[in-house]
C-alpha cells in the first residue's frame, strides 16, 4: 500500500452528500478495498453526549498511537463528528480538553504511515483543531450557503455537473422546473438525476413532461406546491396538497407563512404589471419572455436593500410563473388574502380550533370567493 505524504485530512460542511462522497474518495485512495479490514480503523464521531464524545477521541488517539496488526501503516477515520463546534457537547470542558490532546498530537506529527481522516458537519474555524488541520493537513469544505439565492446558484451548478456525468441535457426552463420540484439538497438532486438517466431514452434530452412524470418532490417543494396551487387559484389542488402535508406531519404555521410569502410576492408582481415595470416580449417560452423595465429610484432601493430576494434577479422562467399567477388576482383581492392569512396565523397561535381546519377554511375563503375574477 502506498500512502500519501499527508497524514491529516479534514472534510467538513453542511452538504452531507458532498462531504460523504469526498471522504469515501480519500479513504479509497489511501486504503485499497482488499486492505481495509486490517489497515482502516473507523471511529464513530456522532456522539450522543459528553461521554461518547470523549470515548470517540480516546479511541482515535489510541488507534493513532498503536501499530497495525499486520502493518505499520494505518488510516484512522473519525467519522461524522458532531462536537467540533459550540453545541452542548462541544462546549463541555471535558470534551474541549480531549480535543486539545488530539490537536497537540497532530501538531507534533504522527508516526510514519499513520493517517487521520476526519469527516464532520460543522467545525469551529476559530479553534486550534481547525487551524491545525488547515495548516498541516488537507482541508475540504462543502457548505450549503445560508442565503437562498446563493443556495439556488450552487444547486444549479451542481445540477449541471450531475447532468454532464449522466450525459443528460436540459434546457434552462426544464432545469428551473426540476430545481423547483426537487429542491437544493445535493443527495436528492443526484438521486433524481439518476432516475431520469434510467428513464430517458435517446436522444438524452429531458423535457418538462419527463420531470413531471418521474421526479419526486422534496418536502420543501411539496410545501411550495401549496403556494403554487394558491397562485393558480386551484382550490381542489390546494386542499389535496394540504392533506399530503398534514399526513407528513409538516408544520401548519410554516405552511401559513409560506402562503403569506407567496401572497406578498404576488402583490409585488401585480404592482409591477399594473405600473408597466414588467412587460412581456414576444418569442418567450410558455408565455414568458418577461423583462423588468425602469422601476424608479425608490422602488429600486426597496428591491435592492429591503427585500430578501430582488425579484429582478430571479430566473425568467420563475418570473413568468409568478407573473402569470399575479394576473389571476387584482390588488384588492391579494390584499384581502393577505388580511385573511394574517388572521389565520393569529388563530393558529391563540385558538383551540384544530389547525388543519383553520388552514382549510383559509384556503376556501381565499380561493372560493370571487374565484372567477381574473383582474
Amino acid at each position: 500500500m502506498s500512502m500519501s505524504e499527508k497524514y491529516l485530512y479534514l472534510i467538513c460542511g453542511t452538504d452531507e452528500y458532498l462531504v460523504s462522497k469526498k471522504t469515501k474518495e480519500i479513504i479509497s485512495k489511501l486504503v485499497p478495498e482488499r486492505e481495509k479490514d486490517f489497515k482502516l480503523d473507523i471511529v464513530d464521531g456522532a456522539a450522543e453526549n459528553v461521554d461518547s464524545a470523549v470515548t470517540a477521541i480516546n479511541q482515535s488517539l489510541s488507534a493513532l498511537q498503536s501499530m497495525g496488526l499486520f502493518s505499520a501503516e494505518k488510516v484512522v477515520w473519525l467519522k461524522g463528528v458532531n462536537f467540533f463546534w459550540d453545541n452542548r457537547t462541544g462546549k463541555s470542558t471535558t470534551v474541549k480538553d480531549s480535543i486539545v490532546r488530539l490537536t497537540d498530537l497532530l501538531k507534533k506529527g504522527l508516526e510514519p504511515g499513520q493517517i487521520l481522516v476526519v469527516s464532520a458537519e460543522k467545525v469551529d474555524k476559530r479553534k486550534a483543531f481547525y487551524k491545525t488541520c488547515k495548516k498541516m493537513g488537507e482541508l475540504h469544505e462543502f457548505s450549503v450557503p445560508e442565503k437562498s439565492y446563493q443556495a439556488d446558484k450552487v444547486a444549479g451548478a451542481n445540477l449541471d455537473q450531475f447532468l454532464s456525468e449522466a450525459k443528460l441535457q436540459m434546457t434552462s426552463p426544464v432545469k428551473q422546473l426540476f430545481l423547483a420540484k426537487v429542491g437544493n439538497d445535493t443527495r436528492q438532486l443526484v438521486g433524481e438525476v439518476e432516475k431520469l438517466a434510467v428513464y430517458i431514452g435517446e436522444p438524452r434530452r429531458v423535457s418538462i413532461d419527463d420531470v413531471q412524470a418521474i421526479t419526486s418532490s422534496s418536502r420543501e417543494a411539496i410545501a411550495w406546491d401549496l403556494a403554487d396551487a394558491f397562485g393558480k387559484r386551484d382550490l381542489a389542488r390546494a386542499l389535496d396538497v394540504l392533506k399530503q402535508l398534514v399526513f407528513q406531519k409538516e408544520n401548519i404555521i410554516g405552511m401559513v407563512m409560506g402562503l403569506e410569502n407567496r401572497i406578498r410576492e404576488l402583490i409585488v408582481y401585480r404592482e409591477a404589471i399594473d405600473k408597466g415595470w414588467l412587460v412581456q416580449k414576444s418569442g418567450g417560452y410558455g408565455g414568458g419572455g418577461l423583462a423588468w423595465g425602469d422601476v424608479g429610484p425608490e422602488t429600486d432601493m426597496v428591491f435592492g436593500e429591503y427585500m430578501d430576494r430582488d425579484p429582478r434577479k430571479i430566473h425568467p422562467f420563475r418570473v413568468s410563473i409568478l407573473a402569470e399567477q399575479a394576473r389571476k388576482f387584482n390588488r384588492r383581492r391579494l390584499m384581502h388574502c393577505l388580511k385573511e392569512v394574517t388572521k389565520a396565523h393569529k388563530t393558529l397561535v391563540s385558538s383551540r380550533v384544530p389547525q388543519e381546519m383553520t388552514l382549510e377554511l383559509l384556503l376556501i375563503k381565499m380561493l372560493a370567493v370571487g374565484k372567477t375574477r381574473a383582474k
